[in-house]
């Protein structure tokens, strides 16, 4: 569907769907719901409550089921009154393509909740669904899902995760945490209508429910048995945490190295996507808006109504929008705004990224691009 208008409604904090632009109310209807009901699309549903309880405005894309099909949204939702409101600016419908799971690969056994994490094409995390609470932040939407599972499941068990990087299928397996749980996982990749992969889904049951021990549980009649089952699992959860991290930051200047030598490597080239500028400078300030606004920075994006196309490898022209933006929030005042434009010019496609921080000196300029 090309929007010539956004599609809009109103979603009170408690997720009870209060207004809404005919399409999207339909869209509730047809997933289950009912008027004056809650909101039954759960990626939408989930956003709201996070807006709700940040009282910001966040925008991402967001994958909902419509029948046989799924849609591809992109949603800017704020703060709306005490309630919120949703804007859809893209609505893309996406057939599915077929695949034949078990029914183990769908559901999660009696008494398990089932967690979805959505990556997008370049595997960042763009949508969580389900119990996250212990498993993803909301400053983890934007983060690669190397940095999560990482997080989530130590650098020893990244090697079973190698297929989510390749964008292949994962057969349900149980994988343990950090912090000695079990958890049963499994994913596959996203495609679009023309069968190109757009991004990573993958699905988390937890083995039962993990309680961290804690000084405040503790039996105080029995002050010895803390200093063995009690006080160990306080104490290893921290240190896996600081395990993890640290291999997290050790291994990125290699990722960086990497990725380097590949750009140096004889007969490199980068995908040629059909791309519009327009949607990427909307995700990736999508994916910085908490960042922004933890220093209470405004990113400005171009009319919705430009539109510019490109040539370019998506993931990359992704990644660059991301360090150019970040860059800008992270060296300008705080309270400040960041502009991004987009256009064309004597046959190439330009973003530009402009901000009120110090510059660079004229003396390094040549060293910038060397």
């Amino acid at each position: 569907m090309n929007l010539t208008r956004a599609i809009t409604c109103e979603v009170s904090s408690a997720g009870i769907l209060l207004r809404a632009d005919d399409a999207l109310q339909q869209l509730h209807i047809r997933a289950g719901g009912n008027l004056g009901g809650t909101l039954a699309c759960p990626a939408l549903l989930s956003l709201t409550q996070m807006v709700a309880g940040l009282r910001m405005r966040l925008a991402r894309p967001v994958c909902v089921a419509d029948g046989p099909n799924n849609l591809e949204l992109w949603v800017e939702a704020e703060p709306f009154n005490k309630d919120v409101k949703l804007s859809i600016l893209g609505w893309r419908k996406i057939h599915n393509v077929a695949v034949k799971p078990t029914s183990r690969d769908i559901w999660p056994d009696q008494g398990q909740e089932l967690v979805t994490l959505r990556f997008d094409q370049a595997l960042r995390l763009v949508d969580a669904c389900g119990p996250v609470e212990g498993i993803v932040k909301n400053t983890d939407f934007g983060s690669s899902s190397k940095i999560i599972l990482g997080r989530l499941f130590g650098p020893d068990a990244m090697p079973a995760f190698q297929n989510v990087e390749r964008f292949f299928p994962i057969s349900r397996r149980s994988v343990r945490t950090l912090n000695d749980a079990r958890m049963s996982v499994w994913g596959q990749a996203k495609r679009d209508g023309a069968g190109q992969i757009s991004g990573y889904t993958l699905s988390l049951t937890q083995h039962g429910k993990v309680e961290v021990a804690n000084f405040a549980q503790a039996d105080r009649s029995s002050s010895g048995a803390l200093f063995g089952k009690q006080l160990a699992p306080v104490l290893r959860q921290p240190l896996h945490r600081i395990i993890a991290n640290a291999a997290r930051h050790l291994t990125a200047p290699v990722e960086d190295l990497d990725d380097l030598e590949a750009v140096e490597r004889p007969g490199f080239f980068t995908a040629q996507d059909d791309i519009e500028l327009g949607d990427v400078v909307r995700r990736a300030a999508g994916l910085l808006a908490l960042t922004a606004a933890d220093h209470r920075m405004t990113i400005t994006l171009p009319d919705t109504q430009t539109y510019v196309t490109a040539t370019a490898e998506y993931r990359r022209a992704l990644q660059i929008m991301l360090n150019l933006i970040t860059n800008a929030i992270q060296y300008s005042p705080d309270g400040t705004d960041v502009q991004v434009e987009v256009g064309a010019e004597d046959g190439f496609a330009y973003i530009s990224v402009s901000d009120q921080g110090a510059g660079v000196d004229a003396e390094y300029h040549e060293r910038i691009f060397a």
